[in-house]
């Protein structure tokens, strides 16, 4: 009966795994328009997995990775 458990929360867990990686990865990736991001993210939430596997196949290629923009603080401490 554990066995069985265990085989069932793994076999519902581990497809999860690429749509929490695409909903934290969204918000640090930068589009092209502000709407394509929020269709992903909504495509993310509504189908989960394959929202997921969609986004990360052909929606991710299309961005680039968000640069931080330094704070007052170190800007005026390399200064």
């Amino acid at each position: 009966m554990l066995e069985r458990l265990i085989i069932l929360a793994v076999a519902l867990i581990i497809p999860m795994i690429p749509t929490f990686w695409a909903i934290l990865d969204i918000p640090k990736r930068r589009f092209a328009r502000l709407r394509y991001k929020i269709i992903w993210f909504a495509v993310v939430s509504t189908l989960p997995v394959l929202g997921a596997i969609l986004y990360l196949c052909l929606g991710r290629r299309h961005t680039q990775p968000a640069t931080s923009i330094p704070c007052k603080e170190e800007t005026t401490a390399n200064a």
